[in-house]
């Protein structure tokens, strides 16, 4: 009986680590596309989790909302911050924080 937690444990697991490998590599393209659509430098060629948790999706099924972080920069001089909203595998929202306020995308 301990063995089958063991191992639903281990698969649940490697679930979870390799939907969150996907989910940031969602984050990481819609970021750069982001970027090249205002014609900005996506910073660093990475996006950092800030924020994980579970919701209900607009299907009413049960899913994960992962919040990441990126920068940008427009002149190459200042580095301004970017956030994606995942919720299971799709793309909520783009927001670029600018100086005239926020970018949705």
């Amino acid at each position: 009986m301990a063995s089958i937690l063991i191992i639903l444990f281990l698969a649940l697991l490697a679930w979870f680590w390799m939907a969150s490998v996907r989910a940031k590599e969602i984050a990481m393209q819609s970021s750069a596309q982001a970027c090249q659509q205002i014609q900005a430098q996506f910073l660093d060629q990475t996006a950092s989790l800030i924020k994980i948790r579970p919701i209900r999706g607009s299907n009413g099924r049960l899913a994960l909302e992962r919040i990441y972080t990126f920068e940008f920069s427009r002149d190459r001089e200042k580095r301004l911050q970017g956030q994606v909203t995942i919720i299971g595998n799709h793309v909520s929202q783009v927001l670029l924080d600018e100086d005239g306020g926020a970018t949705i995308l």
